[in-house]
């Protein structure tokens, strides 16, 4: 399953598995009718958390389509009332009921370490780079002492030149797909360049972006901008608002979120410009 059919709304949990250890929203590992095993953040991850997650994962489809990164398929699901009242976690009330965002677990991912993080091809640390910028995104740290780096990595086996998906490793010199998640702490109030990139993982091996990257990225970062009301719709109104009746402020503010990802364009000699 891709991200292009990361939107289906019918998929359903239907056991709890665990909870994953590591991470500020702890997510549970689940069972969905549609998958194997996927993690999900529900309750306790927080509304705006939740809305970022969504947003954030549509955003990065469209700007990674075709390159040596991806985000693990995702989707809307649902908890049934009946899985939380049957259930003898005492955390069980930290997933909740109702529309949950769930994330397919990468089978055979290795977690990004140090010593894996060098020797990318620029085009694809200036991807993950210029996604995070974009996104405002300061959760994916990783320096020789360690860090959060959020990346998973799988190997890529040898397929021939002829086929689809061999072709689109035809002439990368490493044949390692890249899984960006967690991106919860999106669009971050609080967001500061020069801390972002003291920490990003591949902030320090890029000194400028690779030739005709810019020209390259920009219109896909215009077509993403263009297609943010229609994101927005997607986002369940229950994770938009804090009440029922839809009174009180919005989680995840449409004109802040508009103003950060536009920045390439208003404020392009900021935006563009590395350490």
């Amino acid at each position: 399953m891709t991200t292009d059919h990361a939107m289906n709304p019918h998929v359903t949990i239907t056991e709890v598995l665990g909870r994953a250890e590591q991470g500020m929203t702890r997510p549970f590992i689940c069972s969905a009718d549609h998958w194997v095993t996927c993690y999900v953040k529900g309750a306790h991850a927080g509304q705006r958390s939740l809305c970022c997650e969504l947003l954030s994962g549509r955003l990065a489809g469209l700007l990674l389509q075709g390159l040596p990164i991806s985000v693990p398929a995702f989707a809307l699901a649902e908890v049934p009332q009946g899985l939380i009242a049957g259930s003898t976690r005492k955390d069980i009330k930290e997933l909740g009921t109702g529309t949950v965002f769930a994330s397919m677990r990468v089978e055979s991912g290795q977690e990004l370490s140090w010593t894996s993080a060098q020797g990318w091809p620029e085009e694809t640390m200036a991807a993950l780079l210029l996604l995070d910028l974009w996104l405002q995104n300061e959760d994916r740290s990783l320096s020789p002492k360690g860090g959060n780096p959020n990346l998973m990595v799988t190997q890529i086996p040898s397929l021939p030149d002829s086929d689809e998906e061999g072709a689109l490793w035809k002439d990368q010199s490493r044949r390692e797909m890249l899984w960006a998640y967690d991106f919860n702490l999106a669009f971050d109030d609080d967001f500061d360049r020069a801390r972002f990139f003291d920490a990003h993982v591949f902030a320090g091996q890029l000194k400028q972006w690779p030739p005709g990257f810019r020209a390259r990225m920009e219109p896909r970062l215009r077509e993403a901008l263009s297609l943010l009301p229609e994101l927005y719709e997607e986002l369940p109104l229950e994770w938009l608002h804090l009440d029922a009746d839809e009174s009180m402020p919005v989680q995840l503010d449409r004109k802040h979120v508009e103003s950060v990802l536009s920045l390439p364009f208003t404020d392009p000699d900021t935006f563009w410009k590395l350490p």
